[in-house]
């Protein structure tokens, strides 16, 4: 799925947060401690986020803190993932591992992180999208083909036991859900300021200029970077230096179209 250009994002979300963006941005840039990040995923609590996307209002949540049987669902998605060598993703220095909650509340197939992730490479078309790629970046639902049930999957944050649980994105969703936010603020992040655009021969990057803080009364979106941020540049994001040291989003290179 090919990071959106400076053109292709024109779903704004509705703005919840300062009143400014002067006030915005007043926070510091990361995380002092690593503690207090893990104290900050854990123990904070939130203003209720609502679901990411468009879709019909009527589709089922993956739930874990209310759902029958949970323990034994997550133990086997996170059983499926390590043997397919995805997601299950470790916050480095920390007891934290984010695992997908995705699962079709209906017929209780579960779908692993792979599973999810293919999907939404191939949504299930719908007539409501003009296009492919305004899917791609606004249904957040998966499809399952065992019973044709809508679900929308969750991400469960572990330290041992599972504490808190978010919508799962996809890169595409996060990035969308991220600069419509930064936006409503007037604040252009990733691909919508042109200067984050790096181009080397035919293939081109974007610099992640996010700041953590800036996100800080959105765990959703926070969550989501980093379960696609290489393992080595996670730090780099919670403590705040990403921006200094240039990090580029999801550390990934694409043909420049």
């Amino acid at each position: 799925m090919e990071i959106l250009s400076q053109d292709e994002i024109d779903q704004l979300l509705t703005p919840i947060g300062p009143d400014s963006a002067e006030d915005f941005r007043a926070a510091g840039n990361g995380f002092d401690t690593i503690e207090k990040f893990e104290e900050y995923l854990t123990k904070r609590e939130f203003h209720p986020e609502k679901p990411y996307g468009i879709f019909d209002k009527d589709v089922s949540i993956c739930r874990f803190f209310n759902s029958e049987n949970n323990e034994n669902i997550l133990a086997d998605i996170k059983k499926k993932n390590e043997e397919q060598g995805l997601g299950n993703i470790k916050i480095p220095n920390t007891d934290i591992t984010l695992i997908n909650y995705s699962f079709c509340p209906k017929c209780k197939s579960i779908y692993s992180f792979n599973d999810v992730m293919n999907y939404y490479k191939n949504p299930k078309p719908d007539a409501r999208y003009k296009d492919k790629a305004q899917q791609f970046r606004n249904d957040t639902r998966v499809f399952c083909h065992n019973c044709n049930t809508y679900f929308l999957p969750s991400l469960i944050i572990c330290d041992g036991t599972p504490k808190k649980e978010i919508q799962f994105l996809c890169r595409v969703q996060t990035v969308n859900a991220v600069e419509g936010f930064m936006l409503s603020y007037n604040i252009k992040v990733l691909t919508k300021e042109k200067n984050n655009i790096v181009q080397k021969n035919k293939f081109r990057a974007i610099k992640n200029d996010v700041s953590i803080r800036d996100l800080e009364e959105k765990p959703t979106l926070i969550t989501n970077l980093i379960q696609y941020t290489p393992y080595h540049l996670i730090m780099n994001f919670i403590d705040g230096s990403n921006v200094s040291k240039g990090d580029l989003l999801f550390n990934e290179w694409r043909e420049a179209s």
